[in-house]
């Protein structure tokens, strides 16, 4: 077996949260309470990023829990073509992508392209009260239905 040359993601840090997409949130929330709760629920309405190269508006109920260190994200999309949709409309659901919460968003794009990631959907959010402001990126390669997320703070 041949695997692909590890060499691109030297020095990418340990994955910080993984993200299950559903159809309903509630009974997610419920099902999952015992294994990573309490969570913490957001509904932030919709906001604006960029899916497949196109701007779109997306509305994503979430919420976060946590097992340890990682943090454990549960997405049920309202509206806005996202990959999380697509997940969805793939008859899909359940761990969707891992995040990686990285230092510099473009250089780790371009190292991802080593290993046949693109991005395919792009956003940011200003600074709040509550955190710095971010930068993301969600890539995909042909063949793998696991998505990563790259996250840049600051």
């Amino acid at each position: 077996m041949n695997l692909p040359a590890q060499a691109a993601f030297e020095g990418l840090p340990p994955a910080d949260q993984i993200c299950l997409v559903v159809r309903d949130l509630d009974a997610a929330l419920r099902l999952y309470a015992p294994l990573f709760g309490p969570f913490t629920v957001l509904d932030s309405g919709p906001f604006p990023s960029v899916h497949r190269g196109a701007p779109v508006m997306a509305d994503l109920p979430c919420a976060f829990g946590r097992s340890g260190n990682l943090e454990i994200e549960i997405v049920a999309p309202r509206t806005g073509p996202t990959p999380h949709t697509e997940f969805l409309a793939a008859g899909r659901e359940g761990v969707q992508h891992i995040r990686y919460v990285i230092d510099d968003l473009d250089v780790w794009i371009g190292k991802a392209a080593g290993l046949g990631y693109r991005p395919v959907w792009t956003g940011s959010y200003p600074a709040s009260p509550a955190s710095p402001p971010l930068r993301w990126c969600y890539l995909e390669r042909d063949g793998d239905p696991l998505m990563i997320e790259f996250v840049q703070f600051g």
